[in-house]
């Protein structure tokens, strides 16, 4: 049985393996390397496992899904 969580931010944990949303226009520059089996699409994002990007904690702190905020929206 899989286990959902969904996060304020938009970030689902699926079996402890977080996804990272990302719409059309912010997909990482390495995104063709990305196998298919490591992402998904659901409501408008693309969601994108944390272990194919460079993610830490760090990123995770500044993400925010407030479109006021401007640059503090980064991946």
């Amino acid at each position: 049985m899989h286990s959902i969580k969904y996060h304020s931010t938009k970030i689902i944990t699926l079996n402890n393996t977080k996804f990272i949303p990302h719409k059309l226009h912010q997909l990482p520059k390495n995104y063709e390397e990305i196998p298919m089996s490591e992402q998904f699409h659901h409501k408008g994002f693309c969601y994108i496992s944390s272990d194919e990007l460079e993610w830490n904690k760090d990123k995770e702190a500044r993400l925010t899904s407030n479109h006021v905020l401007g640059g503090l929206m980064t991946r």
